[in-house]
């Protein structure tokens, strides 16, 4: 059985990870060019038209994207989309993606980080879907708002897709009860936390009750949980962010709590190397009782522990697993527990960006599957299969999503997930950062600093900020 939970936590991680427009402002008002998106072309082309697709889903979100890939290709006989894999992370994917707009080899189709949308629309290698919705005349008021002011800049639509999602607290609910806490009262905020992991530690049911890898988004969200910026001109939303704000009370208070959790022997951290899993391997070892981690994951937790996942998928086919049993671990989830209130986070996951650098034919086609994508119907089987949320509103209020959110486990799960999305703050969605990749790797590096070695918050906060500040001059001058 260890065997088996090592092998479970293996996997789960390979899912996910965790800025938009101006937050006021009417929507799609920015000026748009209709003319970059050809949605006519393909109706001139010599047969289908391939759209290579990439992405680095794997799992349960692969399993579903290649279902929904071969559903929409035997849909129609104009477009063949194939999905072609480019890693397991969105760091590995977006290296690539960096590399091949250097060489102009670029897909037809990238899903990507949601922290690269300044970046893609400062790159010009991408069409707006804004653009091809002009085109089109196509309704983009079928998706949720403070989505689509996450993903745009200057008030014009970028991506073309959203797959939402946010992050949440996993938690040990028999752990919980051995402690004479109430699981169906979990901690709401970092204090209640605090309080949970005393508890726990007392009743010596788990050797470090909260384990946390040391990722930069969770402190993101902390941060504009509170309604505070990382960047300046109000986190990038009334202007390109050129200075950091990540050294202010909010930062030093959250950096305190985690170091004093972890003097105290409370918090086990974990670095946050890319694909790091030893925090789930502290959950399932119930060496630890309470992570923080994507809602993407839900899926795939929730397939393990019944035992219906694929091992193939999964990669454990290589470890002698001809299938997976079911594994009793009572998981809870919980809405994400903030500075001042549960739920307080910002937009994450993915988005499908179109390059600009393809054919006409190509870019229509890609639109073309987009559309097919976006749709309601495909939207509730997506979720259903892969733990993104939908961000059309149709799909949310169906009934067969709704009957899901509330009558099945995963579906519970996820349900946590979206009611922290109708509690995002339109006017505050969160950062919109030219070099995110640099910001968030000074506020990693912040992170290690303080936990896994002996600099102090005040200082790691300093030079943080410092980085972060170099980072968006040096961005600015290069645009």
């Amino acid at each position: 059985m260890r065997r088996l939970l090592i092998a479970l936590t293996a996997t789960t991680l390979l899912l996910a990870s965790c800025g938009g427009d101006d937050g006021g402002g009417e929507l799609g008002s920015g000026e748009v060019d209709a003319d970059a998106c050809p949605v006519d072309a393909l109706d001139d082309a010599d047969g289908p038209v391939e759209v290579v697709l990439w992405n680095t889903f794997t799992a349960e979100p692969l399993r579903t994207a290649t279902e929904l890939v071969a559903e929409y290709n035997d849909s129609q006989d104009r477009v063949v989309v194939r999905l072609e894999n480019q890693g397991v992370t969105y760091e590995e994917i977006q290296r690539q993606f960096n590399t091949a707009i250097r060489s102009d080899d670029l897909p037809g189709l990238v899903h990507l980080e949601d922290t690269q949308t300044q970046f893609m629309a400062d790159s010009g290698v991408i069409v707006p879907a804004e653009a091809c919705a002009e085109a089109d005349g196509y309704d983009l008021d079928r998706f949720l708002p403070v989505v689509r002011s996450y993903y745009s800049v200057d008030e014009v639509l970028q991506p073309a897709a959203s797959n939402l999602s946010t992050a949440v607290m996993y938690y040990n609910q028999d752990h919980f009860r051995e402690a004479g806490l109430d699981p169906e009262a979990p901690p709401e905020t970092l204090a209640e936390l605090r309080t949970a992991a005393e508890a726990l530690a007392e009743a010596g049911v788990s050797e470090t009750p909260f384990v946390m890898v040391l990722q930069p988004w969770y402190i993101e969200h902390w941060l504009v949980g509170a309604g505070q910026t990382i960047v300046n001109n109000d986190n990038g939303r009334d202007g390109l962010a050129i200075e950091g704000t990540f050294d202010n009370p909010t930062t030093l208070e959250i950096y305190e709590w985690l170091q004093e959790m972890a003097d105290d022997g409370l918090l086990r951290p974990v670095p946050g190397t890319e694909g790091q899993i030893d925090h789930l391997f502290a959950m399932a070892l119930e060496q630890s009782s309470i992570t923080i981690e994507t809602s993407t994951a839900i899926a795939t937790i929730n397939a393990v522990l019944e035992g219906t996942a694929d091992v193939q998928e999964l990669g454990l086919d290589d470890l002698g697993f001809d299938e997976l049993p079911p594994i009793e671990i009572d998981v809870g989830v919980a809405a994400y527990p903030g500075v001042e209130a549960a739920g307080q986070v910002q937009p994450g996951g993915g988005v499908f960006y179109i390059p600009s650098t393809s054919a006409p034919e190509v870019i229509a086609a890609a639109w073309d599957f987009m559309k097919w994508y976006n749709d309601a119907t495909t939207q509730v089987e997506w979720s259903q299969g892969s733990s993104y949320l939908p961000w059309n509103t149709e799909a949310i209020e169906s009934p067969e999503l709704q009957s899901f959110w509330t009558d099945t486990r995963p579906g519970r799960w996820t349900s946590v997930s979206y009611r922290q999305v109708e509690a995002f703050d339109p006017e505050f969605p969160g950062p919109l950062i030219g070099p995110y990749t640099e910001v968030r790797t000074a506020i990693r590096n912040s992170l290690d600093a303080v936990l896994l070695g002996n600099t102090t918050p005040a200082d790691a906060i300093a030079t943080a900020n410092s980085q972060i500040t170099d980072a968006l001059e040096i961005y600015e001058d290069d645009f």
